[in-house]
């Protein structure tokens, strides 16, 4: 949805979305302006950006998904994008989006891909900190970024979570397989890695003292750095774990192999005694023992039944059965 919001000592005021390109043109000293523009809207992201003249190229993407998270800095203009992440309970599943921000001085615009719209936090959050707000379009850019990064903590504990669970039921005593599932798993942190790596040199460059974001906002984005930070550890700790389990499962795999084996080889030997004396006594000689004699077949079933038993009790005794 189309929303334009002009903001003066960080209170909030809707702009009507035929007056967008009037509240862009003429913007007073005390005052910044958002921008949200919505994909099927990028015709009037084409106009404000002629209007503010903001870098072509950073335009072009903005109309293009599947970006990278990056920090970009142009003459009067930052180009910033953030993966916007959400977790499906359900399906065990990250979802990403995009936002990309065009920053200047007095113009804030952003542009989402995806379904998860951090701006509705961000504008909760704007509404709680007005004199947050009134340090202008950084402030803003901070609530988002915020937004979007306290997510990452919380996915990042869920996926643990999942990663626990799975760990159980691979060293559980019955026979559950479930490597589709660690797969899946590994799936989703590869995704999540993709999204935050990417954000680290500017975490790191963030958390400097003389990091270009003087004052209070410093101390918000050195923060907003910090949960980048430990969000990437807590995954990475969670990927390395997860090649461990996974490791693990196939071991066990390996010895669920070895122990049918065993126990068709075990079986196999039991059945080769009743095969072996069927097979002597299906020769067709005449002079064979006990051949003429009355009670040489039971005799002959007897000594079968003794033999697999005794070798039953060894096999079983020697854990193959």
């Amino acid at each position: 949805m189309l929303r334009c919001t002009r903001f003066r000592n960080g209170r909030p005021e809707d702009i009507p979305g035929g007056e967008t390109l009037d509240a862009l043109r003429d913007i007073p000293e005390d005052t910044f302006v958002w921008l949200e523009v919505p994909p099927e809207r990028f015709d009037l992201l084409h106009e404000a950006a002629r209007l503010l003249e903001l870098p072509a190229l950073a335009v072009e993407d903005a109309g293009r998904p599947h970006h990278r998270a990056k920090l970009e800095r142009y003459p009067g203009c930052e180009f910033i994008v953030l993966k916007v992440l959400g977790y499906a309970e359900e399906r065990s599943a990250v979802t990403t989006s995009e936002l990309l921000m065009f920053l200047t001085e007095r113009v804030l615009i952003t542009v989402r891909h995806g379904g998860q719209d951090p701006a509705v936090e961000a504008h909760r959050r704007a509404a709680d900190r007005p004199d947050l707000v009134a340090l202008g379009t950084r402030a803003m850019v901070y609530l988002l970024a915020d937004s979007v990064v306290d997510s990452y903590l919380v996915i990042a504990a869920q996926l643990g979570e999942d990663l626990v669970a799975l760990e159980q039921r691979v060293f559980a005593p019955n026979r559950d397989d479930p490597t589709e599932d660690l797969y899946s798993l590994k799936r989703e942190v590869l995704e999540f890695r993709d999204a935050v790596e990417p954000l680290l040199p500017v975490a790191h460059q963030l958390i400097r003292q003389d990091n270009g974001v003087p004052g209070l906002l410093g101390q918000h984005f050195r923060n907003v750095a910090d949960h980048v930070i430990r969000a990437e550890r807590q995954i990475v700790s969670c990927d390395e774990l997860l090649n461990s389990v996974l490791a693990a499962q196939f071991s066990r795999a390996g010895l669920w192999q070895n122990e049918d084996m065993r126990k068709i080889s075990a079986w196999a030997a039991i059945a080769l005694i009743p095969t072996i004396v069927g097979a002597i006594y299906g020769m067709n000689f005449e002079n064979m023992p006990e051949l003429h004699w009355a009670f040489g077949y039971p005799l002959a079933l007897l000594v079968i039944i003794v033999l697999c038993c005794v070798v039953y009790a060894m096999l079983r005794r020697n854990r193959w059965l």
